[in-house]
């Protein structure tokens, strides 16, 4: 089948995992699956995390809720968006922690559940990056009620850096010294089976002194250091690859593509690829990106295309139905989202959960 594919390898991800497990010490490494478990297939990576026996996953959205929860996983599930309050029912579940963002969550609590619910819940404060979480100065108050409320069971506060991924911003020195004057407070309070997390993946590389109970880590389990440099100790996850369908051998002063963008310097052989931004490659490949067959790097020549891109294959020997890996390859490093990522000024993310469904997934278990 002459599509576009991304092979999803499982081993990798339970390596990932076991190397992370080991630089986070006593703390809990609770995966983030959310946005189809950074587009490496929702359904599969928690089926997999459950396998594996982890703690803990973390999630953005009621949906994603939803299906943990009809997937009957083991692990406990840390939903960190905003309670959704027209579907309360979801959080009056053993495996659910909801995130308490604001003093209105707990009015709705105590509108919306009987005193027979018992939600666990974290509290979330806001120490900088002004997103979710509630201020400090209503801290104390949402803290003595989320005592006090028959309905909660407290388990956690947690906060999030803004800029985990840099070392040198001052922010995140300032957040960290907010979150722990909030612990030493808690722990005065002889409060000791609260859990603490500020970490997600760049914050354990760069901060892992303060791992605390849990780390949320993200990118990094997907094989993608967060710092911008790739850790040979990652493995990528995700190699999306598609298939040369067409060959051709042009001659000087030809013009690829749309826009007639790439007017060919000499002779030369190109090959069309079965893949576009309508399958996620981005446009901005267009004239400078690069595909990649074992050790060679060749580039892309003209506009990508909806459905297209067209390479450069000049005494390259490759045939048609091989298949080029746009990224994510274990055999060239070149081809790490690290790089990628940083040549266009843009974060692995956005590679990686801009796959669309007309790409098939492929995962590897053996």
């Amino acid at each position: 089948m002459n599509l576009p594919v991304t092979i999803i390898n499982m081993n990798y991800l339970r390596d990932n995992l076991d190397y992370l497990s080991s630089i986070s010490d006593s703390a809990k490494l609770y995966p983030v699956i959310k946005a189809d478990a950074y587009g490496h297939g929702f359904k599969q990576i928690a089926e997999e995390l459950d396998k594996i026996n982890v703690e803990g996953v973390c999630i953005a959205t009621v949906n994603e809720l939803q299906n943990l929860i009809n997937l009957k996983v083991s692990y406990s599930i840390l939903h960190m968006g905003k309670i959704d309050f027209t579907q309360v029912s979801l959080y009056n579940n053993n495996n659910v922690i909801a995130t308490i963002n604001s003093l209105d969550d707990l009015r709705y609590i105590s509108e919306f559940c009987s005193d027979k619910d018992i939600l666990r819940v974290h509290i979330k404060i806001d120490t900088g990056m002004t997103r979710m979480g509630c201020s400090i100065d209503q801290f104390d108050e949402i803290f003595e009620k989320c005592l006090n409320m028959t309905n909660i069971s407290l388990e956690g506060v947690y906060s999030h850096l803004a800029n985990s991924d840099n070392i040198n911003a001052d922010l995140n020195q300032i957040q960290i010294d907010s979150f722990i004057t909030i612990i030493d407070k808690i722990k005065r309070q002889k409060n000791k089976n609260i859990k603490f997390h500020i970490l997600n993946s760049g914050g354990l590389f760069n901060y892992g002194s303060y791992k605390y109970s849990l780390v949320r880590a993200g990118l990094s389990v997907y094989g993608i250091s967060p710092l911008g440099v790739h850790d040979n100790n990652l493995k990528p996850v995700m190699e999306f690859k598609a298939p040369i369908i067409l060959k051709k051998h042009i001659k000087e002063g030809v013009m690829i593509g749309y826009g007639n963008s790439y007017k060919s310097t000499k002779n030369m052989d190109i090959a069309i690829v079965q893949c576009g931004y309508g399958d996620g490659v981005p446009f901005e490949f267009s004239n400078r990106g690069f595909v990649y067959y074992n050790k060679i790097k060749m580039p892309i020549v003209g506009r990508v295309s909806m459905d297209l891109i067209c390479i450069d294959i000049t005494d390259i020997n490759i045939k048609i139905d091989d298949y080029v890996t746009l990224w994510g390859s274990i055999f060239n490093n070149d081809s790490r989202l690290e790089y990628i990522a940083e040549m266009f000024n843009k974060i692995p993310y956005t590679f990686i959960t801009g796959i669309t469904n007309r790409v098939r997934r492929e995962y590897i278990y053996e």
